[in-house]
């Protein structure tokens, strides 16, 4: 492990599915591509400050979040703070009462940690908007991209009563998701309404639990970050370009962020193995770093090449290739769109 070469260190520690790793990709490739496309200091300060905040949100807040509640769920229930992160499907030989509570702990640890970090994850297009007020005096998204000339002024007494009101919005969503779990979790104390309830309470914890380091699965991102992230931005659109510049993004790196990888990985790594004369994609499966840095030491450093060069090409592709990509359409049809509408404005004005 020590003798590995700088490139081989830093693709292996992106190429996983860990909080880190995911961390790392999305800063390093969506972000810099974002920011070098940008039509404004205004716009790339946005988009730092919405790229970090989702991403910080995303990959660290609720793996924290669910390792304090699985500590809480434990004592609360009276059982091994381990099988709250044990997959339940690996769970055998504990009595029906048991089986019960472990399920309840879970549904509560998960019902918990959505229920604190999504208004977060909502807040964030909100508070980019408030900054972005408070600082300039901008509310239109054509004044924040250059498009639209006008004198800036700065409106922080305004931006602060929409801050305390948005605050006060979170802080009521979470209370009611926690009061609402609350009673869910009272209710079920009872053996009969905890059997109705009981499909419901294992489908949740079979399809959302946190992995064994308390992190996140795909199906949560899924599920529900992506949705509230998305409904976030729309909500905070400030005018109609804004509108389609967030539906020409989301269609196109939604499906990509889940489908995208799989989709070109596996070519990229036949054309390197080709290339290098290696198997690094062998019958349709992918060796990990892991798995090549168990292969005897006369074929690591070639496989390790082979790697570097095919993982290597995905990430750029499907990161900071497609982010470009889609800045430099929006920004083109966002241009075109608003000239056009401007002149016929001034033209049906004279």
């Amino acid at each position: 492990m020590n003798n590995l070469t700088l490139p081989t260190r830093i693709l292996k520690g992106l190429n996983t599915s860990s909080s880190l790793g995911m961390f790392a990709r999305d800063t390093g490739g969506c972000l810099l591509a974002k920011l070098a496309v940008s039509r404004s200091k205004d716009e790339a300060k946005e988009i730092g400050f919405a790229e970090l905040s989702e991403s910080a949100l995303f990959y660290f807040s609720a793996p924290a979040v669910a390792k304090a509640t699985s500590k809480v769920f434990s004592k609360k229930y009276n059982i091994e703070k381990e099988l709250i992160s044990k997959p339940i499907d690996e769970i055998k030989n504990v009595g029906l009462d048991k089986l019960k509570n472990i399920k309840l702990a879970k549904f509560a640890q998960i019902a918990s940690t959505f229920g604190v970090i999504l208004p977060l994850v909502f807040a964030i297009a909100p508070v980019r908007n408030i900054l972005t007020y408070a600082n300039k005096g901008k509310d239109e998204f054509v004044s924040v991209v250059g498009l639209k000339k006008e004198d800036e002024q700065a409106k922080q007494e305004e931006a602060k009563q929409k801050a305390f009101g948005l605050i006060k919005s979170l802080l009521a969503v979470s209370a009611v998701s926690l009061a609402a779990l609350s009673v869910v979790l009272t209710l079920a104390k009872n053996n009969k309404i905890y059997e109705k309830i009981k499909p419901f309470v294992s489908k949740v914890v079979r399809n959302f639990e946190f992995t064994n380091s308390n992190d996140l699965k795909m199906s949560h991102y899924g599920a529900f970050i992506y949705p509230v992230s998305i409904a976030s931005y729309y909500y905070a659109s400030r005018d109609k370009y804004e509108v389609q510049e967030n539906t020409r993004r989301f269609a196109t790196t939604v499906p990509l962020m889940f489908f995208g990888e799989k989709l070109i990985e596996k070519p990229i790594h036949k054309g390197f193995d080709k290339l290098f004369n290696t198997k690094v994609i062998e019958n349709g499966v992918i060796k990990s770093y892991d798995e090549i840095l168990k292969l005897p030491s006369a074929l690591q450093k070639q496989y390790l090449k082979s790697k570097n060069f095919s993982y290597g090409l995905t990430f750029l592709t499907n990161t900071m290739v497609i982010a470009a990509a889609v800045g430099i359409l929006n920004r083109v049809a966002t241009k075109k769109r608003y000239e056009r509408e401007n002149k016929k404005i001034m033209y049906n004005y004279t």
